[in-house]
């Protein structure tokens, strides 16, 4: 017998644990040990799609079975040993038709997983369709009630049950929740079993979907319209997508992710979380808002004086803005199209992060600003908007404020082919470019060719400026 395998168990569990999972499934053929090192493994992961394969309907219901019988089989094991389950992932990719015809043995299962003390545990499901709300699997709080379970992940064509609403119906020991794409049969239900789990500290709610029976067939399900979170003192961190009226109330919280429904009105309400330190917007639009104004951009040092990233991606909020905050050290700035007008006031901002590839450049002016400031800004740019440089870059007149300016150019791809020669003639023939006047010296700068003649790149950038930056990455 080689050294390893007469290692102790935990240690070798330790070592599958760190292992590719088909690396993991090799070890089984090594020796009878290992085999049963890995059949003891309490990281448990069961995929259909390593077992099922598209072929004749007889093939595949022999497949199923065997699929069936072998999940069974290796969490009976588990269970009539006695040993825990750290965590368990069943991930099933079957026919919302197939999948009808084995949800009873998935409710065995995830019983079956709770009686093993599970830490973790993870379904995954295919995403929910409009037309059938009632093929969806339905899950019951007796499934998964385990005392131990301390991270629950669903996604897909999940049903919560009404049963989810009972005051019984407790998670003691949760303390990560992660739902997408899955559906209620009551809006309330969401924020019963939050509020019912007293150690949690990070939810993740995406693209969550409430049950309306008594509406027309393709309105029987609509997204979540709001939800609220309060009295969580434990919780630490939210992810969420697609909600349209957000209320939290969490004195500890640290960072928040929002990405709003683009199409509807949009309220957000975290203003007592003074301890957020970490703020990321998505998809946020100034007709549909009416959370974020320009003041409240402009008092974010009163309100969160802790904050120290905050991101705005795809938010088209109003065309001026001033953001000041004393602390804040990393700001992002991601395809902002109205924004016209930008000013920061930011003393300790460490980086800034500025991405567009919007028609017309935005003013953008640093009030205060630290010197180990680095900036760097990507442009996507057809020719026209060449010219728009020099006035953009030259707005950083300072230069030696920052610890680093870095600028990257990108070419547009064209959505009509017709529209190539006109339009980026340019990139391809740097010397028709008219040079531009001498622009603040940049320490970094990436140009990236449509068809990446890489030779061609110094005659543009000595057309677009006249000196070379210090720094030249092809």
């Amino acid at each position: 017998m080689d050294q390893i395998s007469s290692l102790p168990e935990i240690i070798l569990h330790d070592i599958l644990s760190r292992l590719p999972k088909q690396d993991a499934i090799k070890t089984s053929v090594l020796s009878k040990t290992w085999r049963e090192i890995f059949c003891t493994f309490p990281i448990l992961s069961i995929c259909d799609r390593e077992s099922i394969s598209r072929s004749s309907k007889r093939k595949k219901d022999r497949q199923i079975k065997t699929f069936l019988d072998y999940g069974k089989q290796r969490l009976l094991r588990f269970s009539e040993q006695g040993l825990a389950i750290k965590e368990f992932k069943l991930k099933l990719s079957l026919t919302c038709y197939d999948l009808q015809l084995i949800y009873p043995d998935v409710d065995q299962w995830l019983k079956l997983a709770s009686e093993c003390d599970v830490q973790t545990l993870k379904l995954c499901l295919p995403t929910l369709k409009e037309d059938d709300p009632c093929l969806c699997y339905i899950l019951h709080p007796g499934v998964i009630e385990a005392r131990s379970l301390n991270k629950l992940v669903l996604k897909g064509r999940i049903r919560f049950d009404k049963e989810f609403l009972n005051p019984s119906v407790k998670f003691s020991s949760l303390r990560v929740l992660s739902l997408s794409y899955v559906l209620f049969d009551d809006e309330g239900a969401i924020e019963h079993v939050i509020s019912h789990c007293p150690l949690i500290e990070h939810i993740t709610l995406k693209w969550c979907y409430v049950y309306n029976p008594q509406g027309a067939r393709d309105k029987q399900i609509s997204l979540m319209k709001s939800v609220s979170m309060h009295g969580l003192q434990k919780l630490k961190g939210v992810d969420i997508q697609g909600v349209q009226n957000v209320y939290i109330d969490a004195p500890n919280i640290e960072k928040i992710y929002y990405d709003a429904d683009s199409d509807e009105p949009c309220k957000m309400n975290f203003d007592s979380c003074r301890n957020l330190r970490a703020l990321t917007l998505m998809n946020v639009k100034n007709e549909f808002s009416f959370t974020f104004t320009a003041t409240w951009f402009l008092h974010l040092s009163s309100k969160f004086p802790f904050l120290e990233s905050l991101e705005l991606v795809d938010c088209s909020v109003f065309e001026n803005i001033k953001i000041s905050s004393s602390q804040l050290k990393a700001l992002v700035l991601c395809d902002c199209s109205t924004m016209e007008k930008l000013e920061i006031d930011t003393p300790n901002l460490l980086s800034f992060r500025y991405y567009y590839a919007g028609d017309d450049l935005p003013s953008i002016s640093f009030l205060s600003c630290s010197s180990q400031l680095e900036v760097n800004v990507r442009l996507n740019m057809i020719h026209p908007r060449l010219y728009q440089l020099k006035k953009f870059v030259k707005q950083f007149k300072n230069p030696q404020k920052f610890s680093s300016l870095s600028l990257s150019i990108h070419p547009c791809i064209p959505s009509d082919e017709s529209f190539y020669d006109d339009e980026y003639y340019y990139w391809e023939d740097p010397y028709s470019l008219p040079p531009t006047l001498s622009v603040p010296s940049i320490k970094h700068l990436v140009i990236r060719s449509i068809r990446e003649v890489k030779s061609k790149y110094s005659l543009l950038v000595n057309r677009l400026f006249y000196s070379l930056c210090q720094k030249l990455f092809h």
